[in-house]
């Protein structure tokens, strides 16, 4: 998975799900409707990843919990990132609610693929299940600043040995 082509893709998906023509909120298409297909976007995107059969996957919940379960591989954590972008978006991922499905699969993936993001970002591990919510809810702000690696305490060119 190219993580940023597919991060531009998920951006112009939301993009053109919210681009809702005039009246159509009248007729009753709520922001959980209008983002059905972007969600049948990130079933695609992920399964291809995944290698599973996009055709074969039923919904979201049932990939994520896939996902949480699978191997850690390169595609796994990219598309974990994914989530984590689509977490940003109001309305497309429930993750709120401590019996949503959804919700459970997604934060044992993010926590399980993203250990590293998650400890800077101040992630509590520890905590509560509440807090620990409310800690991914955040995430989408800063993902971008948390996947780079941290600049060394010391930097390169004081490192070596200088004889004098």
């Amino acid at each position: 998975m190219d993580l940023m082509q597919a991060r531009l893709d998920l951006a112009r998906a939301v993009q053109d799900a919210s681009a809702a023509p005039a009246g159509v909120e009248r007729l009753g298409a709520s922001a959980g409707n209008r983002l059905g297909p972007v969600r049948q976007w990130l079933v695609t995107c992920g399964a291809t990843a995944l290698g599973l059969d996009p055709a074969a996957t039923p919904d979201i919940a049932a990939l994520v919990e896939h996902a949480a379960r699978a191997p850690a591989s390169p595609a796994r954590r990219a598309f974990a990132v994914l989530l984590v972008d689509a977490l940003g978006v109001p309305g497309l991922l429930a993750v709120r609610s401590s019996q949503a499905r959804l919700g459970r699969a997604t934060q044992a993936l993010l926590e399980s693929a993203l250990p590293d993001v998650l400890l800077r970002a101040g992630y509590p591990f520890g905590a509560d299940l509440e807090a620990r919510r409310k800690a991914l809810a955040r995430l989408p702000t800063s993902i971008d600043e948390h996947l780079r690696l941290p600049e060394p305490s010391i930097p390169t060119w004081l490192s070596g040995r200088v004889d004098y």
